[in-house]
């Protein structure tokens, strides 16, 4: 975020041909990027992610430098769009009390150019995933985590979970794909220990074909998020037929729907997460009713229909609209 801009912009103004637009990562200085390129075109920025919002530790402070580059970000940009509704909203209550806590004069429009932002969910490529195959009778549920290892994902709320549903005797098998920067994640390595041959496997797939058959394996995607902007992992196993269970809030209730959620699939604390799973895995048939319901939900995102969205924003930019699309 500190250098990006520069670098983009530099290479956007070599570029030949000359583009009709650039549109720019949220996490990247918009700014920096057009005084760099230089060059008399409409400038887009897609927010998929941003550093106000995100969540921090206890006494940890906002770092000022990030913030202010996504209101120079904001201020520079001819049109703005979201990866969700709920990005969108926390992004603009972030800001404002970002923008509260700077001396006067502070910069205007800010907050209303984020409420008219657009909201273009990202696509899903639907079209390598495996089709829904009928579990073996008698084979315990598979439960997924395909998430980042990281605080933010609240991965040892998940170990707990899992680790208290084994020792209520609840039947269920592990596979453990998400990523890390840590050399051995503590709640990986916790599960791993406990649960043993429950984990069919604990380190991230080796290839797309491989996670894409790891998923297909699974009937329970589980998440404990503290922080969630879209997600992707959810729709990803959702679309290979995994079962979701997530926190009713962040963007899982736009994302899910409200049909999914009717099924009490989304949960306001751990232990209701705690006693919707057990209840799933104590009933196989349950999983199996719901399977193809998660995979017609994820599949609204494929690319098929969300790819002509982006387009028709992206070439509303080129043509040099300031206003902000809908």
């Amino acid at each position: 975020m500190r250098t990006a801009g520069w670098l983009l912009g530099t290479r956007a103004a070599r570029h030949r041909p000359r583009p009709d637009a650039v549109v720019a990562s949220g996490l990247m200085d918009l700014a920096h990027a057009r005084l760099a390129a230089g060059l008399d075109v409409p400038w887009g920025l897609y927010l998929h992610e941003n550093q106000l919002s995100y969540p921090r530790a206890p006494g940890e402070p906002l770092d000022r430098g990030f913030a202010t580059a996504h209101l120079s970000s904001v201020l520079a940009a001819d049109a703005i769009a979201f990866n969700s509704r709920h990005h969108r909203g926390a992004m603009r209550d972030a800001m404002a009390a970002f923008l509260d806590e700077m001396p006067a004069p502070r910069p205007r429009g800010v907050l209303a150019r984020l409420r008219r932002a657009a909201v273009l969910h990202p696509g899903l490529a639907t079209d390598a995933l495996p089709a829904l195959r009928p579990r073996p009778a008698g084979d315990p549920p598979v439960v997924l985590w395909n998430h980042r290892w990281e605080e933010d994902k609240r991965p040892g709320a998940f170990a707990r979970i899992m680790l208290r549903l084994a020792d209520q005797g609840v039947a269920f098998r592990l596979v453990l794909l998400g990523t890390t920067c840590q050399v051995r994640p503590r709640a990986r390595e916790l599960l791993v220990e406990r649960l043993g041959e429950r984990v069919l496997r604990a380190a991230p797939a080796p290839s797309g074909a491989a996670y894409r058959g790891w998923l297909a394996r699974s009937d329970v995607v589980v998440s404990t998020a503290a922080q969630e902007n879209f997600g992707y992992a959810m729709l990803e196993a959702m679309a290979c037929g995994a079962v979701p269970v997530a926190p009713a809030r962040l963007a899982y209730p736009e994302v899910l729907g409200p049909a999914l959620a009717r099924e009490g699939l989304l949960v306001r604390t751990d232990r209701d997460l705690e006693r919707r799973l057990a209840g799933l895995l104590r009933h196989p048939e349950r999983i199996a009713a719901l399977r193809p319901r998660a995979m017609r939900r994820a599949r609204v995102f494929s690319w098929d229909r969300q790819a002509s969205r982006l387009d028709a924003w992206a070439e509303r930019l080129a043509r040099g609209r300031r206003g902000r699309s809908r």
